[in-house]
């Protein structure tokens, strides 16, 4: 591992960044993007919902943050796939603007299949521009299930370690967010109310609303 991926368990206190975040911090929103409202037979009316919110959210949450990371994750053997890297092309990142942090085995992952030998979590790295290269990186995560183009099928996460805040894209249904410190939840909570999951708003009123 390189010394970028260390900020991770030392601001966030795991090894690598997990799928279900909403579950695994204590601290953290669920989001609904696409919504119920909007079918998947709709499928631009439902991209463009779902990109307008995540973009929205992640204004808010990255607001007076000096540096945002995208950290993107791969899984496969012990060599790192070939072509990871190439859908973020599209958006003004080339290979050599990563950093690859290294992988981390799958062994214990009750939810990997490694029938066919050990898998890794692959992981790279890059520091982002600013805000429109966020968005567009944000594209590329929420269109892939519904066959937007361009996109991509790895996981992203956007991370500002300074302050402890992560968002996570999974597709067009959801994101999660989720920071070290409850206050740098609680505006965009309240700000962003209506866009909640529904099926997770208990838990999330009993975090911010006592």
């Amino acid at each position: 591992m390189t010394d970028v991926l260390d900020p991770v368990e030392h601001s966030f206190n795991c090894p690598e960044f997990p799928h279900d975040v909403f579950y695994q911090f204590e601290y953290a929103l669920r989001f609904e993007l696409g919504g119920e409202g909007v079918s998947t037979a709709r499928p631009v009316k439902r991209f463009i919902q779902a990109f307008d919110r995540g973009k929205s959210v992640a204004a808010e949450l990255f607001d007076g943050s000096q540096t945002v990371w995208m950290l993107t994750s791969d899984y496969c053997g012990a060599e790192p796939p070939r072509k990871r890297l190439k859908p973020y092309k599209c958006c003004g990142l080339k290979r050599k603007d990563f950093q690859y942090l290294g992988a981390i085995s799958q062994r214990e992952n009750p939810h990997v299949d490694d029938e066919d030998g050990e898998v890794f979590r692959h992981w790279d790295a890059v520091e982002l521009a600013d805000q429109a290269q966020l968005n567009e990186l944000l594209w590329l995560s929420l269109g892939a299930e519904l066959g937007i183009q361009p996109a991509s099928s790895s996981s992203i996460y956007f991370v500002d370690f300074s302050r402890g805040l992560v968002l996570h894209p999974y597709d067009d249904r959801g994101m999660d967010v989720a920071a070290v410190c409850k206050e740098d939840l609680s505006s965009l909570y309240y700000a962003r109310k209506d866009w909640l999951l529904e099926y997770n708003m208990e838990r999330m009123q009993a975090l911010f609303e006592v």
